[in-house]
């Protein structure tokens, strides 16, 4: 929040510094893809790649660290971060009319398969291919059509911390993945930049808060992922919550890998046993029940996060 001459708490808006940064990351975007655009067009019968792993969750629910780890293992070629450079190539939500990350197997277009599947086969060498893009939870239809051997790795944590952990993002203006056609309203921010999923019914919102837009990218992204993977029955399905990696790592990763077909490696362990020593990006350094800093605002939303949270396994007994 900013303050005007008269006193008056405002909501903040975008940054010069904000605005070029997110400028020159998409110019960076923007270049890759003409790149592997142009690569495609000179290959011919590029093929799926070989059992590709994709972890999905609610943006914010631990799933870089378990990215981190695996990635580790010398089977898989993975990005360095999320894979938009391919993504939303093809299925940008402006495509779309601005609704939603959401995307089914009727939306595949025609060139895109090939597209995919040469951009991966050149990025990967013949290694195995890990993906970690949580707006992917909303695009498992598109992904099983894709890569139909996929295994499919999703990620519970408990949505008082996710929540939290949004709401944290969202004010620090971390993770900002779209620039809008219509300009929000929000209680603590005015200004047409997007943070992390955009889930269908956000437009519903966008004259809320940053709690309530959390609520909705994590009851979302867990809800329509839990629906599809109903439906699909992918032949590698392995659900880990959040929690047990941050309890039992290497107990956690041995499990995953063997029903990946693969054994534990040392670099893994190697992280596995000293997380400490490995941080990954958080805005402020974690810690038990952090979320309470915004227990006021934890507790309001509480009844919208209750449900998918208690088909999580977590429970929604809190006390203020």
């Amino acid at each position: 929040m900013t303050r005007s001459a008269s006193g008056d708490e405002q909501a903040a808006e975008d940054s010069l510094g904000l605005r070029f940064n997110i400028f020159a990351r998409r110019r960076v975007l923007h270049t890759q893809r003409y790149w592997l655009r142009a690569r495609a067009r000179l290959e011919r019968d590029a093929l799926p790649p070989h059992k590709p792993v994709f972890i999905i969750g609610s943006p914010r629910s631990g799933t870089t660290l378990l990215f981190r780890l695996m990635r580790r293992h010398e089977a898989f070629w993975a990005p360095r971060g999320e894979g938009h450079v391919l993504w939303n190539a093809y299925q940008h939500p402006r495509h779309k009319g601005w609704t939603s990350d959401r995307v089914t197997k009727e939306d595949i277009k025609e060139s895109e398969p090939h597209f995919l599947y040469s951009a991966i086969e050149r990025m990967t060498d013949g290694a195995r291919f890990l993906d970690k893009t949580p707006r992917n939870a909303l695009k498992l239809p598109y992904l099983m059509s894709l890569f139909p051997d996929a295994s499919i790795i999703l990620l519970r944590r408990s949505g008082l911390d996710t929540v939290n952990s949004l709401i944290e993002g969202w004010t620090v203006r971390h993770g900002v993945s779209y620039r809008l056609p219509e300009k929000l309203e929000l209680n603590e921010y005015e200004g047409r930049l997007w943070s992390y999923v955009l889930p269908p019914g956000w437009q519903e919102r966008k004259r809320t808060t940053f709690a309530d837009i959390a609520a909705l990218q994590y009851t979302t992204s867990y809800e329509i992922a839990i629906a599809d993977l109903q439906t699909l029955e992918p032949p590698s399905y392995i659900e880990i919550q959040f929690e047990e990696l941050l309890r039992a790592p290497a107990a956690v990763l041995t499990d995953a890998f063997d029903r990946l077909g693969l054994g534990m490696t040392e670099p893994v362990l190697e992280m596995a046993r000293n997380l400490g020593a490995h941080p990954v990006q958080t805005n402020t350094p974690p810690r038990a029940e952090k979320w309470r800093d915004r227990e006021d605002e934890i507790m309001r939303i509480l009844p919208q996060i209750s449900p998918v949270m208690k088909r999580l396994g977590y429970s929604t007994d809190v006390k203020a």
